[in-house]
Formats: C-alpha cells, sequence, structure tokens
C-alpha cells in the first residue's frame, strides 16, 4: 500500500504559489530561481509521482529562454561573438531563470489543488458561489474540450469522414463549439434549481479539511515573503 498523501487545501497551495512569485519577483537573482525551480520540482513530482511538473515547466520555459537569448545576447558590451556577449548572455540567463521559476511554483501549485475542493472552498468563502462557478467552469474548459474534440474525430473517422482543410470547420469546430455552449447551458440551468442565485450562507456536507496549521501558513507565508525581500 502507498502512503498517504498530505492534504492540501487549495487556498494553501495558491498562497504558498503567490509567496513564492513574491520572493523570486522581489530577490530577483539567479541563483535565488534556480533554487525556487528545484524546490517547486521536488514539491511537484513529489505530490504527483511524475514528472509533469518538471515536462511543462521546461515546455513553457524553453521557447521564453530562446527568445530572451535573441533578443539581449547581441545587445551587451562584453563581446565574445559576433551577435554575442558575454553580459547579454548573463541577462538572458536571469530572465529565464526568473521565469522558469515563476512557471515551476505556478504549476506545482496548481499540481496541489483539485478542481472540486477548490470549487467547495470557494463556494463557503466571503468570495461567494458565483466565483466558485466562474472559476471551476474556467479551470474544466480545457479537459471537456479536450474530450469533445476526441469524440468528434472519432465520430467522423466512424462515418468514414476524412478531415482536410475544407472541412474541419463543418466537420470538427462546429460540433465542438456546438457541445461545449450546448453543455454550459445545461449547467447553468441546474446551477439556478440548486439555488445559485439564492442570498445566504451555503453548508457543505463534506467541506474541504483545513486544519489550524495550514491557516496560520496562509497568514504567515505571504507576510514573510515581503520581510524576505525587504531584508
Amino acid at each position: 500500500m502507498g502512503s498517504a498523501r498530505v492534504t492540501v487545501h487549495p487556498f494553501s497551495a495558491l498562497v504558498a504559489g503567490a509567496s513564492a512569485w513574491i520572493l523570486v519577483l522581489g530577490i530577483n537573482t539567479w541563483q535565488f530561481s534556480l533554487a525556487v525551480t528545484a524546490t517547486a520540482w521536488a514539491l511537484g513530482t513529489w505530490h504527483t509521482r511524475n514528472a509533469s511538473v518538471i515536462a511543462t515547466t521546461v515546455l513553457l520555459a524553453a521557447p521564453t529562454g530562446l527568445s530572451m537569448l535573441l533578443v539581449h545576447a547581441p545587445y551587451g558590451t562584453q563581446r565574445l561573438a559576433p551577435l554575442l556577449t558575454l553580459d547579454g548572455l548573463g541577462t538572458a540567463g536571469t530572465l529565464t531563470a526568473r521565469f522558469t521559476a515563476l512557471m515551476a511554483a505556478f504549476l506545482t501549485a496548481a499540481a496541489c489543488i483539485r478542481v472540486t475542493e477548490l470549487a467547495k472552498a470557494l463556494q463557503v468563502s466571503p468570495l461567494g458561489v458565483r466565483l466558485a462557478y466562474v472559476v471551476t467552469a474556467a479551470l474544466q474548459l480545457l479537459p471537456q474540450a479536450r474530450r469533445t474534440v476526441t469524440q468528434v474525430r472519432d465520430a467522423n473517422r466512424l462515418a468514414g469522414r476524412r478531415i482536410h482543410v475544407g472541412t474541419v470547420l463543418p466537420a470538427v469546430v462546429v460540433p465542438v463549439m456546438t457541445h461545449l455552449l450546448t453543455a454550459n447551458v445545461q449547467k447553468s440551468a441546474v446551477l439556478e434549481t440548486t439555488g445559485l442565485d439564492l442570498p445566504g450562507r451555503r453548508t457543505l456536507l463534506r467541506p474541504v479539511p483545513d486544519s489550524r496549521t495550514q491557516q496560520a501558513f496562509r497568514v504567515l507565508m505571504p507576510l514573510l515573503a515581503v520581510v524576505g525581500v525587504l531584508l
């Protein structure tokens, strides 16, 4: 049997990610950015039990790093070769390390959040149930669209239709958009019948587990991040 994972409240993960951003942007050194990236990768890999956080971070950071090289490497003062300067490479490396750290912190925080738990936490928060619906719908849109595209593609394959430039709009785009819009309308109707617009507090039968330790963490962590930047 595998060891049980630590239950992380969605707000705790969001606060940790935001605090990491404060530190990375405030301290703004490549050494600290690399340290944050390594820590985020370790936590993300431990929580997900795979390398998805690392792979996604590299996928996002690689184009940014290349653009930083193109923009900054040729325009320094310490010339190494044609279109290549030492201080330009340093600037590009620092900016790339900072962006990588920001993405690693964000992705690790996102990996610790379950959409259903985030929705439940928002419902009973002062932010209200409407924001919970908007956030949940936005986070679920991409997975829903991916599943819908797969279903439409399989339907076209079973019907013997070949998809090319001339048929992609009526055979793929229109069915996918129609399905997503219809699904959202149906969800809105269900939420309206369950009392989405009614005023008053909500009660959850199974609220998201939240300890006093995590509550204290959400208060202290941003303060410590700001103090760390100012020192």
